[in-house]
């Protein structure tokens, strides 16, 4: 009995459209325990990118509702000092700010109306800690919180398998902080991350779920799902068990049961509501962007899987390449093309043409003859778009290819053109409900 007390609680809620169940999945995990109406509460969601509303939002980013009603619950406890926080991928050219990632995600207009602060973490104030020798920037907003709500969302990815509490906490750092994450062990590196940031409370928003995350270029799917729980490794394991992925084969939660001495299973957890077997489905985690190029009937391309190394920059970029070129060019024979993204990534010697895409890349493959530089950390999409046209397509058809894009991109920015990419999927009501952003 004493055992079981001592269980982390995680709850599962089938969520139906209504304040009430959301309310059921705190209730069941008492996750607001230790909540008092004068702490500085801070919410920090997954907006990742600050994107415009054609973006299909939905697996991508936390939805505007589950916001709204937390901010509902904490004005019902009298809080009054709150903070919503993130650090949207930062891109000038396609106009990516966490501003702009407020008001795309319909998280800045529920902000506005319960009076909650909103804060760039891609901005100062920061405080410089040290993760096993590796210095970091972290928000001082998200150190100094007297309680944090992590509000991620249930997605798989491609790099760390899934992208749920542990790994929304990466939000809080500096931009350049993130990036070296990357150059180093990031799964080791989001493990230390949550040794020095602890959540009060997790809430998975799992109304949608997103297959191949963690971007456009993921599956998303309609859950109608609330994990909460006041552990978030805890949450975490859960989270990952309803996607199908064995929370065991998830590398920073490894590295954190290493680091606290925890087991990385449903050990130590009581899992309320609904069952996990009774919910769950299996999501694929590992995207192949090649695959992609080949499914618009694009041939004779290499994309190796970059691993960790890649940023979130620098996959950006490569994203936005993906939809432009397969859309303008669907059923073309590249013959022997290959574009490497990330330190990690070797040309093959067999490829014909390399392009280099950003500045990691270049400095993996100095040893490439006649390769093509795209530098940039991250290259502008423009430079990318242009030199792999350019380089790789016959002349005629790259100076119509190219033509036709720019008319295209006129149009979209006065307003009077609107262009969906095939590549990003088509989500469609009732499914999919624009009234959860």
């Amino acid at each position: 009995m004493e055992a079981e007390h001592l269980k982390e609680k995680v709850a599962i809620v089938r969520y139906d459209g209504t304040f009430d169940s959301f309310a059921k999945a705190l209730k069941l995990c008492n996750g607001l325990d230790g909540l008092k109406a004068n702490d500085k509460v801070l919410l920090k969601p997954n907006i990742l990118w600050g994107g415009t509303k054609p973006d299909p939002p939905y697996g991508r980013v936390t939805t505007s509702i589950i916001v709204g009603y937390v901010l509902q619950m904490l004005r019902d406890r009298g809080c009054g000092d709150i903070t919503i926080g993130e650090g949207a991928i930062p891109n000038k050219e396609l106009g990516s700010t966490t501003v702009q990632g407020f008001d795309w995600s319909g998280i800045g207009k529920v902000a506005r109306r319960y009076g909650a602060k909103l804060i760039d973490f891609n901005s100062e104030p920061y405080e410089r800690v040290e993760l096993d020798g590796v210095r970091v920037r972290i928000s001082k907003w998200a150190l100094e919180s007297d309680f944090l709500i992590d509000l991620p969302v249930l997605k798989a990815h491609r790099q760390t398998k899934i992208s749920l509490g542990m790994k929304n906490l990466k939000g809080c750092l500096a931009v350049k902080s993130k990036q070296r994450f990357h150059r180093h062990d990031l799964n080791k590196m989001i493990a230390l991350l949550n040794m020095k940031i602890r959540p009060s409370l997790t809430i998975i928003d799992g109304i949608y779920g997103l297959e191949k995350g963690p971007d456009f270029l993921g599956i998303p799917h309609r859950m109608d799902l609330i994990i909460a729980g006041k552990d978030v490794f805890s949450c975490d394991i859960v989270g990952a068990m309803v996607i199908g992925i064995l929370p065991k084969e998830v590398e920073h939660l490894r590295h954190f049961a290493s680091l606290t001495g925890r087991s990385v299973s449903l050990e130590g957890i009581e899992v309320l509501g609904e069952p996990i077997d009774h919910v769950a489905q299996k999501f694929e985690w590992n995207l192949s962007v090649e695959d992609l190029f080949h499914h618009a009937g694009v041939s004779g391309i290499t994309i190796q899987e970059a691993g960790s190394s890649c940023c979130s920059g620098c996959f950006a970029i490569l994203t936005a390449l993906t939809a432009v070129f397969t859309k303008d060019n669907p059923d073309t024979d590249l013959d022997g093309v290959e574009i490497c993204v990330g330190s990690q990534v070797r040309a093959k010697e067999d490829s014909n043409k390399v392009f280099l895409l950003g500045d990691c890349a270049l400095s993996a493959n100095k040893d490439v003859k006649e390769a093509i530089p795209i530098p940039g950390c991250p290259p502008q999409i423009l430079n990318t778009v242009m030199a792999i046209v350019l380089k790789s397509l016959p002349r005629r058809k790259a100076a119509k290819t190219l033509m036709w894009r720019a008319a295209k991109n006129i149009g979209m920015k006065v307003g009077f053109y609107h262009e969906a990419f095939p590549v990003f999927g088509v989500c469609e009501p009732p499914e999919f409900d624009e009234m959860h952003f």
